[in-house]
């Protein structure tokens, strides 16, 4: 399912250089295609909640119009799984946790109920709500570690912590979308020419759904034509990206 990382940057150097309009390095490259991979997979869940929501009615037995189901497939190929052990009611986050889909105990026999920190107090309240061991919650918080000067803080000192109830709680599976690897069009240089020659060996592909391959060409060469300055590629792109969007609505 993966998306070819050395195809989709010889296409967006073929259309950039058709015209001679400019050259995007692999460094370049490989910065904007990080985040236009990520700002894809944030669209699928808004178009999944979108299709979701519309009046129209779908084909729920055919698998080509069911649309819902399609994009959910587009976030799927990045759901994972991974166990955790939980401390005095706490636990560390997975590293590469985009979004939570479900957090359960008790081999999966128990799904654990997520609240906010606020809550708290009057989920105690009344023992009909007090969390238990057949009634689990959970929480999510960030604490950032201590320092002098905040604003000279790394993103790294920022940890993402959650919280479970009751405190006897030990452990919990959770079932969540990771966040892709990045793209990586690695490359040697050739000494007379000083051109590029692609490793694969050491390159990393989009780890986004396949469908979404001339999306992702669309939106980088639109951050290109930032890059080389050229408006044309940037309108060119952006009117490209406008007509996906209305054949998706239509």
């Amino acid at each position: 399912m993966a998306i070819s990382v050395n195809s989709v940057y010889r296409t967006v150097l073929s259309i950039l250089n058709k015209e001679g309009r400019g050259y995007l390095t692999p460094d370049q490259f490989n910065r904007i295609g990080a985040q236009v991979q990520l700002d894809l997979l944030e669209r699928a869940f808004y178009d999944y909640n979108k299709a979701m929501n519309r009046k129209k009615s779908y084909v729920t037995n055919d698998e080509y119009a069911n649309l819902p189901k399609n994009i959910k497939e587009k976030i799927d190929i990045l759901s994972k799984e991974a166990s955790l052990t939980i401390t005095a009611g706490a636990s560390t986050l997975p590293a590469d946790l985009y979004r939570v889909i479900n957090i359960s105990s008790n081999n999966r026999t128990i799904n654990l109920e997520e609240v906010k920190k606020s809550e708290l107090t009057y989920i105690n309240a009344s023992k009909l709500t007090a969390p238990s061991l057949s009634y689990p919650v959970y929480y999510i918080e960030s604490a950032s570690a201590n320092t002098t000067n905040q604003e000279t803080a790394s993103s790294s000192s920022i940890t993402t912590n959650i919280k479970f109830l009751p405190t006897t709680l030990t452990s919990a599976t959770i079932d969540y979308v990771k966040i892709p690897q990045e793209p990586k069009w690695s490359f040697t240089r050739v000494t007379d020419t000083n051109a590029y020659n692609y490793q694969a060996s050491t390159s990393y592909d989009f780890e986004i759904h396949k469908s979404d391959q001339v999306d992702l060409i669309i939106k980088i060469l639109a951050h290109a034509g930032v890059i080389i300055k050229d408006p044309t590629v940037i309108q060119v792109a952006n009117s490209e990206e406008q007509k996906v969007i209305q054949l998706e609505n239509s």
